[in-house]
């Protein structure tokens, strides 16, 4: 028979191996997809399946069967024909244990479905014995199952280098590499098809790879080795490894997806009833019982479509709204989850929902994390990669190579709020009326990436008014939405080293309250802690941070020690500035995209100088992080200076802890003393504040907060004003 492959074209099967492909055990293959939920984001994945895998792998099993033959032969050396057949039926073989979903499935059941495959393989009920026991006898079966236990399981092979007759070479080893290895013919051929399904690019040169394959010798065995002048083949393998692991096999729908899909199987395990008599006992006992006892022809029936026409007479039948929302698991998996990305842990976010959702649950099914190692390279029980150099053979990850070799942890977290709505038992609309706002704003700011842009003016010209620049933007956008905001803040740092300061960062507790529409919103986060790291790009257009976040019930620092060790504070802190800030929020739609504006009034008290000080703000914000709103901030700023000239003058990446500590530190330094305590401080700290002043001096340049310099020294400043300190105005920013 004639094999029509996307990657490979016209493949060749005879004998005992098309009589394989064409058996109901092996046919049921392609009713597997090969990559699970992965076809939720590429829906061109569901074309491709565990059948067409297969027979890829042992096409180039063949292939490269037939080319180490040929360089075997010029030392004398053969390949036994029983050797030969076991690695051809291995490669076919490798994936008859899988079943629907493929990897998850083996995570439910417990079982790998390489062992799986051994026992099927083993199993006289099955076709795939009976045709191979017909063709090759009953102990070729024996060694099949022996061999791939030696690849896949506890088997070991123990074999040494002494010729058998006709200079044949004892090779199991080697050939047991190319079908489970770090570079083995089923990581090759799932790559590049993958990568091929999904027109990301195939990168791995598959046909050099496999013809630089060279058969050497290594103490007492004959192993599979690469010439070191063809590692760049292995390096671009691994590094699509690491891009397919990446953006497919690992990808945020994979994880979501079989989230919903245990959510299923949970659900039904509880209520048992639900599954109607049209459905066939296998896929009873599947979705019903947790330890299901699948004999193999039992399990050979959990494909896709049996599956999704269970589902389907499960959601024809059910009562339940739960099942028969979860029926629908992978429209859920795409549509309802959403991922959080500020990287913080699923007990924070749960602490979060009890806090605004009175009898909300602990053991929540709508939220989950998920962990995944993306390991490009690892050792085998074959050893690591050989390649062939001067030296002799070396390791692969001994080599200086061009491509990391290292594993990749990532975790991710998502909520799903309607399984939280069921999980409540209410209806949508009392859902609606009671919770929808305050979970979307949660999950709204939890979803917020870490890294943020803003672009911040530091106000000093008293002529620049916030009603001003409001009516200019009124005039171009779409102001949509506005709040006020107040709070209380305490910023926090070593009084030895001020390295907070120092390294451009800010730590900080606060108190505040929001008033939306006339009435308080977020009372669930008025309290909490806040740290913030500044990039050091050199570029003054735009404030480049990243921010992590606890929203607590205090506003003591000593209450939030998980969150300090989180972010690696070792050094003593001690308030150093308190900030009442008063906030002016708007939001305009520019292009379609949300832009957050601010007017904030800071009053500020430094704790050790005690010395007072008002911070006049504008900051300009993208309500996501997309390159199209950097682009707007560009857009608005030009807009601004053009007809306020004097803003491009005080445009600044430097963060209101850093203004208020250089702010009240010039103003010592110019004589507005109000205590004895700065001078006291001085002479207690002389090492502490001899670093201050480095660090101010050192911020002041970096912030290029030019405004600082313009400060009037004290006795000139009260002759100017007759008052030492000015009466803050009764309306901030003018009119």
């Amino acid at each position: 028979m004639i094999h029509k492959d996307i990657i490979y074209g016209n493949i060749q099967l005879s004998g005992i191996y098309e009589e394989i492909v064409n058996c109901d055990d092996f046919v049921r293959l392609k009713d597997i997809t090969q990559t699970g939920m992965a076809t939720i984001k590429y829906k061109e994945l569901e074309q491709e399946t565990r059948y067409e895998h297969s027979i890829g792998v042992y096409h180039l099993m063949c292939r490269t069967l037939n080319n180490l033959e040929r360089k075997l032969a010029v030392y004398g050396l053969r390949i036994s024909k029983e050797e030969r057949e076991l690695a051809k039926m291995a490669a076919l073989l490798h994936d008859i244990g899988h079943g629907v979903h493929s990897h998850l499935l083996e995570k439910i059941t417990g079982v790998s479905h390489e062992l799986r495959g051994i026992d099927i393989i083993k199993d006289k009920d099955t076709q795939i014995h009976k045709i191979i026991s017909q063709n090759y006898g009953e102990e070729f079966v024996n060694k099949l199952a022996e061999f791939m236990n030696c690849i896949y399981g506890n088997g070991e092979i123990d074999e040494s280098i002494a010729l058998q007759e006709n200079s044949i070479a004892p090779l199991k080893l080697l050939l047991a590499s190319l079908v489970s290895h770090n570079i083995d013919l089923d990581r090759i051929d799932y790559l590049v098809r993958e990568s091929t399904y999904t027109e990301m690019g195939v990168l791995c040169n598959y046909e050099d790879l496999i013809n630089s394959f060279e058969c050497v010798l290594a103490g007492s065995q004959i192993v599979l080795a690469i010439p070191i002048e063809k590692m760049h083949l292995i390096e671009t393998s691994i590094f699509e490894r690491g891009r397919n692991y990446d953006k497919i096999y690992y990808c945020e729908e994979d994880s979501i997806g079989d989230h919903a899909f245990k959510q299923l199987l949970n659900e039904l395990r509880k209520h048992p009833e639900e599954v109607p008599d049209t459905v066939p006992e296998s896929l009873r006992k599947f979705l019903t019982q947790e330890k299901a006892d699948l004999t193999n022809i039992e399990y050979m029936q959990l494909t896709n479509s049996t599956l999704d026409q269970a589902v389907s007479d499960i959601l024809a039948n059910t009562k339940n709204e739960k099942v028969r929302y979860l029926c629908n698991y992978k429209a859920n998996a795409k549509r309802d989850y959403q991922v959080l990305y500020n990287s913080r842990s699923k007990s924070y976010i749960k602490k979060l929902l009890k806090k605004v959702i009175p009898g909300f649950k602990g053991d929540t099914a709508c939220i989950f994390s998920d962990t995944k190692t993306i390991k490009p390279y690892k050792k085998t029980k074959f050893g690591s990669t050989n390649i062939i150099t001067k030296e002799g053979i070396q390791s692969f990850e001994d080599l200086q190579h061009f491509v990391s070799i290292k594993p990749v942890t990532r975790t991710m977290i998502a909520i799903n709020p309607e399984i939280l709505r069921l999980e409540l038992g209410i209806s949508q609309q009392e859902y609606d009326e009671k919770y929808r706002a305050i979970v979307q704003e949660i999950i709204s700011n939890q979803a917020k990436p870490k890294q943020e842009f803003e672009l911040k003016y530091v106000l000093t010209d008293e002529d620049i008014h916030a009603g001003d620049i409001i009516d200019l933007l009124e005039e171009t956008y779409e102001i949509c939405d506005g709040a006020t905001y107040v709070s209380t803040d305490t910023y926090y740092d070593s009084i030895e080293s001020f390295y907070l300061l120092e390294s451009g960062s800010a730590l900080r507790t606060r108190e505040g309250h929001i008033s939306y529409k006339g009435k308080e919103s977020g009372e669930y986060k008025s309290k909490r802690i806040t740290f913030k790291s500044y990039a050091e790009d050199g570029d003054t257009t735009y404030t480049n941070r990243s921010k992590v976040e606890e929203i607590g019930d205090s506003v003591d620092l000593n209450d939030y020690p998980e969150f300090l060790n989180a972010i690696g504070v070792e050094e003593e802190l001690i308030p150093t500035l308190d900030v009442n800030n008063f906030r002016r929020l708007f939001t305009i739609e520019a292009n379609g995209q949300l832009i957050d504006v601010s007017f904030n009034v800071s009053s500020y008290q430094n704790c050790i100088y005690e010395m007072p000080g008002t911070i006049r703000v504008i900051e300009i914000s993208p309500r996501d992080n997309k390159t199209l709103g950097r682009v707007l901030l560009l857009e608005i700023k030009q807009k601004l200076e053009e007809a306020f000239p004097e803003l491009a003058k005080v445009v600044s990446n430097a963060n209101v802890y850093e203004i208020g500590m250089v702010d009240s530190y010039e103003k010592y330094k110019n004589g507005y003393i109000i205590s004895e305590e700065a001078q006291e401080f001085e002479k207690q700290n002389p090492e502490s504040s001899k670093k201050l002043e480095e660090i101010i001096e050192m911020v002041k340049q970096k912030r290029k907060l030019g405004f600082i310099d313009n400060i009037i020294p004290a006795n000139e400043f009260a002759k100017k004003n007759e008052t030492k300190f000015p009466e803050a105005p009764d309306e901030p920013y003018g009119k």
